[in-house]
């Protein structure tokens, strides 16, 4: 995980208010403090882009909310 930034986000359910608790994920798209972005769990999507099979990385970033 070295070089990639990391970022703690809070899922949010339909009405904005949070949903489960705060996780950690890989943020290629720049995002910044209390922006919206779109998340994935597909850990295998995640391992391919930080290119290590073992890494322990589930969630990344996959969009950002204008």
């Amino acid at each position: 995980m070295k070089g990639w930034k990391l970022l703690i986000v809070q899922p949010l359910d339909v009405a904005g208010r949070a949903d489960g608790d705060p996780l950690l994920a890989i943020d290629s798209l720049g995002a910044g403090h209390g922006s919206e972005v779109v998340i994935s769990n597909d850990g295998k999507s995640t391992r391919e882009m930080v290119g290590d099979n073992n890494s322990p990385m589930r969630w990344a970033v996959i969009g950002l909310i204008d």
